[in-house]
């Protein structure tokens, strides 16, 4: 297409981070704008879709900070307005064009749209300023909005550098426009993945806006300030207030100056930090960090004062502290409604609706709740019977008060309702306090339409419960094959039947990038389907399950959609059934544990309850938290499995994901069964810090901690400081370490590492680390290539990077650092590659084609033996793939960073790697072709004695034979 090359009147610049997905549609919607006189400036990195036309061009291809590629593309920019686009949003066509034909007739500054999920004021206000809207402050985007160019010279506009946010140049515009026009029903995407600075920095960013807003605008400041106090920075930065004056470096003097009418609507915990944090009292602040890390959730509030105004304060320490003024422990922000739809179902011309709602921090007991369906100023009360919801109280995430009583259940008649719009809210009254507002949906209810007697009964997650009459055929029917009956088999299989048209030969269960499948059968229009065990063997994985057929989503009939089926319970799992707005079936798949096993009320309750049984001659084991049957606790099982027969080996579950040889029992982590295991077998061993909350070791309990891997990256203690540290309190941790009767050292290098980094001072088991007892017997080879299919003469290449800190920050895809795709390709038949992601981003990370996933292979120490190459970075594999003797291939392009910002290593790891350190696929590539590995045999060597000094296949034994001596 050619387009003729007019004088441009906007630039529209859109940075490329890489990766977006909807690129192509991005810029195709652009191209599509019926602004005619429009130029396209794509900054960062090169597009890797082809360009629409000639009005599209790149610059900056090279500049990686979205700052400062904008900034170029600014200055290249020829148009008289300015307009900035996500690449990972398409823009409506008409969108840029209303924006700017707005400017020239109005002369403002400014033209914002509705940036979607930004709650600005609805309408259309042209000529107005931010004094009048302040709404228009809480949208930040640059994404949405239309900037006369001489106004942005003006005021030399420009983004930052280095911060990767769009705030601190929009709400500078905002505040300098003269005149602002907003169009309300100009709706632009928000974009795709948005960036978001370090707290430290955006909090920095977001308070340096403070001061100007002061300055500018001082009637904006209370309104910004509030802003400030609500966005996710200002907590991460005062969680981490205690750790000394680094972590608030350049920041007090703004946090000095916060309106106080914003700090007031703080909660409790917020005020107090803040307020320390301000005042330099690091003592007090590192104590009230303890108590929020270990004792908040099993605080609540207190009445005090004299009879005429007594108020309710949180329970915190430092209450009494009379340095400390009361009302920074005024509960008024504390105490607030916690309600939720449930369940709403259709059936005898009724609607039945069950829900609960409580205060936060008072017991539901004796409370009054009222419900009422409104449309603008009117309503229509409704009659509600009150039940029991322990698992409400289950799910509140507190220990201190009960909400048992919180629920309940009404009926409305949907014939009787007027026309309109109504919604369902509620009110409560508990202790003297009232609090109202809008139910919303409930966590786990799901959200859906449907109709029922007239009336479009919808269900979300933010808008709650409403009804309206007169539009009684809910939503449109998009095709695609429908479930019409639900049942579940004898061996806990869920049954479907549907119809359809599609055809297709399977359905599809998809969590994330996890996918399972199943036959479909049909006879004509009509299908069946049994949902069982997946081909594993093992039942489904808790989570959110989408169900699809020949990759389009399942769909329930209008008759299921009103009339849910009931939740369905099997020895692991609990498993219900949701929909979407657009009927979508979903299943949601959690631990089978009642309200009186789950939640923080149910381990105070079983803290405060006595111990009584003697102690049984039996083992109990716990790999990776219930995750695994393998690793140090299976080789010590199955040692103890062959010396003492007799005695009973009992394994923790947390999700069915494994399968136990025959004789031994699971329990259910967190269960009943889980908890009486704990208390009355003689045995516990496990390979991670921690066990539930409730448990205390019994006397004559013997507790063997057996880790998980010899260390190069920094643990526990030594990660401290580090950015992306995992947080785990410190009295907890000490709480589980005096528990240990005996540590286990995989050899002379890790023991007083493990000793330091878990501040253990107890015995310490110099035995090298049974897991690897599997990589001294040759049937456990044989057996595991087998099981992998790998063909004789066949080359096994394993690849085992670890995690990333950094990555358990996000829920997006994760890509392997190497491209295993690549490299299997460049290979050929003659190797199999191998990939096993950490456990912890396993879900998350893509497998090419012609790699095999082994992510669920049971035991690494099955995939090490069946090895015949190992390539992995910073992963404890390598020490344990020593004992081999196999050649090691180290790829860690990362390394840097990884050393120095994310962990930080125990030893020169360059000095001391047992074989090549490669940052590229094609370096990878012509190893594994070509390399020499004779060359580090010498270092490799000295590895193996520095590492492995202990591992000769008889590790379980030894360990065995302390726990029985």
């Amino acid at each position: 297409m050619t387009v003729e090359r007019l004088s441009p009147t906007l630039s529209v610049i859109v940075h490329v981070r890489g990766g977006e997905r909807r690129l192509a549609e991005c810029l195709a919607s652009l191209g599509a704008q019926t602004l005619p006189a429009i130029e396209v400036i794509l900054t960062g990195r090169p597009p890797a879709v082809p360009l629409p036309d000639e009005r599209f061009t790149v610059v900056a291809a090279d500049a990686g900070d979205a700052g400062a590629a904008r900034n170029l593309g600014v200055a290249r920019a020829r148009g008289r307005y300015l307009a900035f686009a996500d690449g990972d949003a398409a823009v409506p066509p008409d969108a840029f064009e209303r924006l700017v034909r707005t400017l020239e007739a109005t002369g403002s500054d400014l033209a914002c749209g509705q940036t979607a999920g930004v709650d600005t004021a609805p309408g259309d206000r042209l000529g107005t300023h931010v004094t009048r809207e302040p709404a228009l402050l809480r949208d930040g985007t640059a994404t949405g909005k239309v900037f006369r160019r001489a106004f942005w010279d003006e005021h030399r506009l420009a983004f930052p550098e280095g911060l990767g946010e769009d705030f601190p140049v929009t709400v500078r515009a905002l505040v300098l426009a003269r005149s602002i026009d907003v169009l309300g029903d100009v709706a632009l995407p928000a974009g795709g993945r948005r960036e978001r600075a370090a707290a430290p920095r955006r909090l920095a960013a977001l308070l340096e806006l403070a001061a100007f807003i002061g300055e500018r605008a001082p009637g904006l400041r209370e309104h910004w300030d509030a802003l400030v106090t609500a966005d996710p920075a200002l907590g991460a930065v005062l969680d981490r207030a205690h750790e000394g004056p680094g972590a608030l470096a350049g920041l007090v003097p703004g946090l000095a100056r916060l309106h106080p009418a914003a700090v007031r609507g703080l909660p409790a915990l917020r005020r107090l930090q803040l307020h320390l944090a301000v005042r330099g009292m690091a003592e007090e602040l590192a104590a009230l960090h303890r108590f929020a890390e270990t004792e908040l959730r099993h605080r609540g509030v207190v009445r005090r004062g004299p009879p005429w105004r007594r108020r309710w304060y949180v329970d915190y320490p430092l209450r009494r502290d009379r340095r400390l003024s009361r009302h920074l422990f005024d509960a008024e922000q504390d105490l607030l409604l916690v309600a939720g739809v449930d369940d709403v179902r259709h059936a005898g011309g009724r609607l039945t609706v069950a829900g609960h709602a409580y205060i936060s921090h008072l017991a539901s007991r004796g409370s009054r709740i009222e419900l009422w369906l409104q449309r603008g100023r009117r309503r229509i009360g409704l009659p509600l019977r009150r039940v029991a919801r322990p698992d409400v109280t289950a799910d509140s995430r507190q220990s201190a008060v009960c909400h048992d009583d919180s629920g309940f259940v009404t009926e409305i008649d949907p014939a009787a309702l007027p026309h309109g719009r109504w919604a369902l809210h509620a009110r409560v009254t508990a202790r003297g306090v009232t609090r109202e507002g809008r139910v919303p949906g409930g966590r786990h209810a799901g959200e859906r339409v449907f109709a029922a007697g007239g009336v479009t009964v919808t269900l979300t997650r933010d808008g709650g419960l409403t009804l309206q009459p007169g539009d009684p055929a809910g939503p449109p029917d998009p095709g695609g094959d429908r479930v019409t009956e639900v049942r579940w088999g004898a061996g806990h299989e869920l049954l479907l039947s549907g119809v359809g048209e599609s055809g297709a030969d399977r359905i599809v269960l998809r969590s994330g990038l996890r996918e399972h499948s199943w036959p479909m059968r049909w006879t004509g229009t009509r299908w069946t389907a049994a949902i069982g065990r997946t081909e594993d063997g093992l039942p489904l994985r808790s989570g959110t399950w989408r169900v699809l057929a020949g990759g389009e989503p399942v769909r329930l009939s209008p008759e299921l959609v009103a009339d849910l089926p009931a939740a369905h319970t099997t020895q692991v799992h609990e498993i219900s059934i949701r929909t979407t707005r657009a009927a979508e079936l979903r299943l949601v798949v959690r631990p089978a544990l009642g309200p009186d096993e789950r939640g923080p009320y149910a381990t105070r309750r079983r803290r405060a309850r006595r111990r009584r049984g003697r102690l049984r001659d039996a083992a109990l084991f716990d790999s990776y938290g219930g995750g695994q049957y393998s690793c140090n606790p299976r080789a010590i099982s199955e040692e103890l499995a062959r010396r003492r027969p007799d005695m009973e080996l009992i394994w923790v579950t947390r999700d069915g994901q494994f399968t136990v040889p025959p004789g031994v029992r699971t329990v259910l982590y967190g269960s009943r069964e889980h908890e009486e295991a704990l208390h009355t077998s003689r045995f516990v061993v496990a390979n991670r810090r921690t066990q539930p909350g409730w448990y205390r070791k019994r006397p004559g309990q013997r507790f063997v901690q057996c880790w998980h891997g010899t260390p190069l990256k920094r643990l526990g203690r030594d990660v401290a400081g580090m950015p992306y540290a995992q947080r785990f309190p410190e009295e907890e941790w000490r709480r589980h370490v005096v528990m240990w009767d005996a540590l286990i050292s995989p050899n002379p290098f890790s023991t007083p590492i493990l000793c330091r980094a878990f501040g253990y001072t107890g015995e310490v088991l110099e035995t090298g680390y049974p897991r690897n007892d599997a990589l001294f017997r040759p049937e456990r080879r044989e057996q595991a290539r087998r099981r992998l299919g790998i063909p004789e003469g066949r080359r096994a290449i394993l690849y085992a990077p670890t995690w990333r800190d950094d990555e358990l920050a996000g829920s997006g895809p994760v890509a392997p650092p190497l491209d295993v795709g690549r490299l299997a390709a460049a290979l050929g038949d003659g190797d199999v590659v191998l990939l096993r992601p950490h456990y912890l981003v396993a879900d998350r990370m893509t497998v090419p084609r012609g790699v095999r996933d082994v992510s669920r292979f049971p035991d690494m120490a099955d995939l090490l033996a069946a090895a015949d190459l190992l390539i992995t970075d910073y992963s404890s594999a390598m020490f344990d793939f020593a004992c081999t003797g196999r050649p090691m291939v180290f790829f860690t392009p990362d390394l840097e960073r990884y050393r120095d910002e994310v962990r930080g290593f125990y030893f020169d790891f360059e000095a001391e790697a047992p074989g090549p350190i490669l940052r590229a696929t094609d370096e990878v590539v012509e190893v594994l072709k070509h390399g020499d590995f004779t060359a580090y045999k010498a270092r490799y060597e000295e590895f193996a004695a520095k590492f492995c000094p202990w591992d000769d296949g008889r590790a379980s034994a030894r360990v065995v034979d302390w726990m029985l001596a």
